[in-house]
């Protein structure tokens, strides 16, 4: 029994393998932006940095949760930049509930208690009332590990999913035997890394490193997987391997190489773009005149 490749399926499941793999491509950028979003500003400096990781997931003696949250992530959600020294101030000065109620009670009700309640169904610490804030004036330790298991489980099922979905659409790439399996291979080996990384950065804050890198393995290794699928889904085998030869011999001429590629494969997207506005021009025919197409 032959092996299956992406001449072998339909129209029908190009149009929906490509859509699927193009979302979760877009969904993996707006993930890096989440990250970025979430963990920026932690050090109390502009941008995002391995100090800001290190100190998401091992926390940072030297400031309380309250204040890497209001230096970070939280700042934008102020209305009044000056608010933010009014917090760190307060807990500065002690955390005494008389100033809490009188300076930061107000605040914390006006831009924070929308999210950070029990009633808004998010996993935030709630700040409804002194006690609840006061917690949050103690030295940062970190997430807890019942929270690190809470988020590993949902990241290893619901990441594996997404993992195996791109790889079966891969398996139909035509490439060497052993590319492909080190590529289906690393994006979960990837994964467990980079979720093993949380609790040892937990306990040590150089494993940050460890963190990055698994991540950037299993960015790099998704999106290689999505690209050379998508191509390989919509050119011909052919033009395929011969792009593949000139790629090969202008690692020597780079410029030329890309060249003579833009060239000659412009035409044929445009070719297969028409051939599929076509097809799909015929399928919705039939179905209107009540012919049913097989796929």
């Amino acid at each position: 029994m032959a092996f299956q490749r992406f001449s072998d399926i339909s129209v029908s499941e190009r149009i929906l393998n490509s859509f699927f793999l193009m979302s979760i491509a877009i969904g993996y950028f707006f993930s890096l932006g989440q990250i970025y979003f979430v963990h920026h500003g932690r050090d109390g400096e502009p941008g995002l940095s391995i100090d800001d990781i290190a100190i998401a997931y091992h926390g940072s003696p030297d400031q309380t949760r309250l204040a890497a949250a209001i230096k970070g992530p939280m700042a934008g959600n102020l209305k009044n930049p000056s608010d933010a020294e009014v917090i760190l101030n307060w807990i500065d000065s002690g955390g005494k509930k008389a100033i809490y109620q009188k300076k930061v009670e107000p605040i914390l009700q006006r831009d924070c208690i929308m999210c950070h309640s029990p009633d808004s169904g998010m996993n935030l610490p709630p700040l409804t009332n002194y006690e609840n804030v006061v917690k949050l004036t103690t030295a940062d330790h970190g997430p807890s590990v019942p929270s690190l298991v809470r988020v590993s489980h949902i990241h290893l099922f619901g990441i594996s999913f997404i993992l195996l979905f791109v790889g079966k659409i891969f398996l139909l790439c035509d490439i060497p035997i052993w590319l492909k399996r080190v590529t289906v291979g690393i994006p979960f080996l990837s994964m467990l890394l980079d979720i093993f990384a949380w609790y040892l950065t937990r306990q040590t804050p150089g494993f940050a490193y460890l963190l990055v890198i698994s991540g950037a393995m299993m960015g790099l290794s998704l999106n290689y997987q999505i690209c050379l699928s998508l191509i390989q889904m919509w050119m011909p085998p052919d033009d395929y391997k011969s792009l593949w030869r000139n790629m090969k011999v202008g690692s020597a001429k780079t410029g030329s190489t890309i060249y003579t590629f833009s060239k000659k494969y412009s035409p044929i997207v445009w070719q297969n773009s028409i051939l599929m506005m076509k097809f799909l021009q015929t399928q919705a025919i039939k179905v209107m005149s009540g012919r049913t197409p097989r796929d």
